[in-house]
């Protein structure tokens, strides 16, 4: 019996096109949101009154939000503050929240278009209330401890942020979570985990559960300038598993700390050691009985004799130069433009209160 083989058709059936969803709505406003964005924003009410509870307002103070979203939590800030500053990158946002507020009676608000990360924060405010964008959390952070070291510290800041995050940030030394970041705050602020939160407290849902934070800056501010520290943390924390004489035997490590000494030698009028550079890093690692330390499991204490012993010998970890971060500021302050979209000139009451 002849078996004829089994011919597949050229022709298949043509790939119909994935409909598109329509945006999520938000039910008040009607404005659209995208999960891409990380507009997820906050709507119960009940979690919205503990955090505007949780940072304790007092009618003097100055509030900083970041990410104002449709005005649920600043306009719920307005009646108790002296003065209300937030920025969003979404103007249609930013417009909502004005109109929320001026509907309200509400003359206190000052509120801009643009990217928080570049948007030079309020010359002096008290109090920092937010459910921070996922994304930026960390140098939002960041910011906020840097502020500290320059002398212009705040009272607290309520943080919206991812549990995981959270988790993290709040880590103890020589556990799996422990990192820089967790390390910066606890040198310079007091951090405590207040509730978590749900996903359908957002709309729209995002997919992760959310913890609200509370920090409190240390009193005294611990004498130690923040890039100098930022900067020595971020080389031992590369490789946070290695002992300290294997983090400082790698080349770019060695090289940038190098140029940093000459520099220093050259503005301060010392004469060069005349031994290799390589052996006097290594001198100051043996002097202050930490060869065989491992960045994930050292304390403050320790990590703050260490940058003081370096910085002894003439060894910097930030440049040399001082004020690039002021600079980068009044750089952007004066521009006029930048981050998203476009916003007026700041001299306003944001950056001169």
């Amino acid at each position: 019996m002849c078996l004829r083989p089994c011919v597949r058709s050229s022709r298949a059936l043509p790939l119909r096109k994935p409909t598109p969803l329509a945006p999520k709505l938000h039910p008040a406003t009607g404005l659209p949101l995208s999960r891409t964005r990380g507009q997820h924003l906050l709507h119960n009410q009940g979690v919205i009154y503990k955090i505007v509870e949780a940072a304790d307002i007092q009618a003097s103070d100055a509030v900083y939000e970041v990410g104002c979203g449709t005005g649920e939590l600043t306009m719920r800030l307005l009646p108790l503050a002296r003065k209300v500053y937030t920025v969003d990158t979404e103007l249609r946002m930013v417009e909502e929240t004005k109109s929320r507020a001026q509907s309200g009676g509400f003359q206190n608000l000052e509120a801009l278009v643009g990217d928080a990360l570049r948007v030079p924060m309020p010359r002096r405010f008290d109090v920092c209330v937010s459910n921070l964008p996922y994304k930026i959390s960390a140098p939002i952070i960041f910011r906020l401890l840097r502020r500290i070291s320059e002398g212009h510290p705040w009272r607290a800041a309520v943080l919206m942020l991812q549990r995981e995050f959270a988790d993290r940030l709040l880590s103890d030394p020589g556990e799996k979570g422990f990192s820089r970041l967790a390390l910066n705050v606890r040198l310079f602020a007091k951090a405590v985990r207040l509730f978590d939160v749900k996903p359908g407290s957002f709309i729209p849902s995002p997919e992760i559960h959310s913890t609200v934070i509370r920090l409190e800056p240390r009193v005294p501010a611990p004498e130690v300038d923040f890039n100098e520290w930022d900067a020595l943390i971020r080389v031992i924390f590369s490789r946070r598993r290695k002992t300290l004489r294997a983090q400082f035997k790698k080349l770019s490590t060695l090289a940038m700390l190098e140029q940093n000494y000459k520099m220093w030698c050259s503005l301060s009028g010392t004469k060069p050691s005349a031994i290799p550079f390589p052996e006097l890093v290594s001198s100051v690692l043996k002097e202050e009985s930490m060869l065989r330390e491992r960045a994930f499991a050292m304390d403050l204490d320790d990590l703050h004799l260490l940058l003081k012993a370096f910085n002894r010998r003439g060894i910097h970890f930030a440049s040399v130069h001082q004020g690039a971060a002021e600079a980068e500021d009044l750089d952007f302050a004066t521009s006029g433009s930048g981050g998203v979209g476009s916003f007026p000139q700041l001299t306003s009451d944001f950056l001169y209160p």
